[in-house]
């Protein structure tokens, strides 16, 4: 354990580039929030998490603990040498925050603020119910489980609507101009998203909050001082001693959601929690560090089975792919990566994944830079589907989509290729529905440059 917390201090080197830059409120680009979030899972966690939790990565040796930290080593030394690469003036979308910065307003009519406030409202009976992992929903999600392809794709569709639907919200919120009142009924809506997004799985509030974390600094970073840092630190905090131990209590609730009541069930929920929290909150603090350290664990798993006789050489991508294609396109798709990684790891199922981990499964020490070298072409496949659809449609919405979902791919470190690939599918049909939106003529942007998307 001395060895890891040692060898994740080092791992933390790199990142100081790109936290200078935010500390001295530069511009963040696709590679610094790579290495911004790939830090936090890979050495912040493992840095901060004590012996309990690294019991449950089991025997740790010195031979695996220096590959695993010389694999993420190079991972990191190289994106923060692409960071160096983007000029702070570049106006594409692959430099985040300036590509924000200089984004038009978005102009809402009424029609469109209204149904931004029937969207979450119509979620909480449908969509949170089959996504949300808290037990109250059990019976809802194993009733969704043995619905048709068809069916469960409407629900995955959905979810795509009402990620659209709060970015759409919380552009309208920050871009709020000086001395101006707020907007009740956005305001309205940003609330009852919220109501959706704590009964979520975690990481969706905490994307969401970080989404309109960069969106404020992107266009607003004059107004961040010592102050507001603080607030901003006192609110991490909440949320990782507080509110995380207290959803994994509340994941385990007994109570049963109704879909008749569904306020009053929600507030059932959360009752128990608060009346379970001083006797459960130790336990489930130590259940968010343990599943914090999934991602290094998996690693140092494959590190310590994998010889060289099982470098598959891009067979596991291929596997990926396959998985991705939509069933219709592919009705004989495999079972894709998982299943052959925690075979590889010799790890029980729900092991965490990321392309980190694929890559070092397919090219073993040289997987930092295969790993690289996905994000990048996955970014350019990306660029590629955005300004082919802005050119055949016109401008609209999509190039901000496209920074919302460039953004949560640098955020989900923990999220295997497959589901990479599979939700690129989902970004051309949320195309789709912007250009139907568009049609609509309930949302339009103000008088702007040229935007650049590439």
């Amino acid at each position: 354990m001395v060895l890891i917390k040692i060898l994740s201090l080092l791992l933390l080197l790199p990142s100081l580039y790109s936290i200078r830059k935010l500390i001295e409120k530069k511009e963040l680009n696709f590679f610094d929030f790579l290495l911004l979030f790939s830090s936090l899972y890979f050495a912040i966690i493992p840095l901060k998490s004590n012996q309990e939790v690294f019991d449950s990565i089991g025997l740790i040796t010195r031979d695996n603990s220096l590959f695993v930290f010389y694999y993420l080593l190079f991972y990191f030394l190289l994106l923060a040498f692409l960071s160096t690469q983007i000029k702070e003036n570049n106006k594409t979308a692959i430099n985040i925050t300036q590509f924000l910065k200089n984004y038009p307003d978005i102009n809402a009519s009424l029609i469109l603020k209204i149904l931004l406030i029937v969207l979450p409202i119509f979620s909480i009976t449908y969509y949170v119910p089959q996504m949300s992992i808290i037990s109250a929903f059990s019976e809802i999600r194993d009733a969704n489980s043995d619905a048709s392809y068809e069916q469960s794709s409407m629900v995955k569709y959905f979810g795509t609507i009402f990620k659209l639907g709060l970015i759409i919200t919380l552009k309208l919120f920050f871009q709020k101009k000086q001395g101006k009142k707020v907007d009740v009924l956005i305001l309205t809506s940003l609330l009852l998203f919220l109501v959706n997004l704590v009964m979520l799985p975690r990481r969706e509030l905490l994307v969401f909050c970080l989404f309109g974390a960069l969106l404020f600094y992107s266009s607003k970073r004059d107004a961040i001082n010592k102050k507001f840092i603080i607030i901003i630190a006192c609110f991490g905090i909440f949320l990782y001693t507080v509110y995380f131990p207290f959803y994994n209590i509340i994941r385990f609730s007994p109570v049963q959601f109704d879909l008749k009541n569904p306020t009053e069930s929600i507030s059932e929920i959360y009752n128990f929690g608060i009346s379970s929290y001083d006797n459960s909150k130790e336990g489930a603090s130590e259940l968010t560090d343990t599943r914090a350290i999934g991602l290094y664990r998996a690693v140092y798993w494959l590190a310590k089975y994998d010889t060289n006789e099982d470098i598959s050489w891009g067979g596991i991508t291929l596997a990926a792919i396959d998985h991705a294609i939509p069933k219709a396109i592919n009705p004989g798709k495999g079972l894709g990566s998982e299943t052959i990684l925690e075979k590889r790891m010799h790890a029980p199922n729900d092991s965490a994944d990321s392309i980190l981990l694929l890559a070092l499964a397919d090219y073993s020490i040289f997987g930092n830079l295969y790993t690289i070298l996905l994000y990048i072409l996955i970014y350019y496949l990306l660029l590629v589907i955005a300004r082919k659809s802005e050119t055949l449609f016109g401008q609209n919405i999509i190039s901000y989509y496209l920074i919302f979902f460039i953004f949560r791919l640098t955020f989900d470190v923990e999220q295997k290729l497959d589901a990479i690939l599979a939700n690129i599918v989902s970004f051309i049909l949320v195309i789709i529905l912007i250009v139907a939106i568009q049609k609509l003529n309930i949302i339009s942007l103000s008088e702007h440059p040229e935007i650049k998307t590439s």
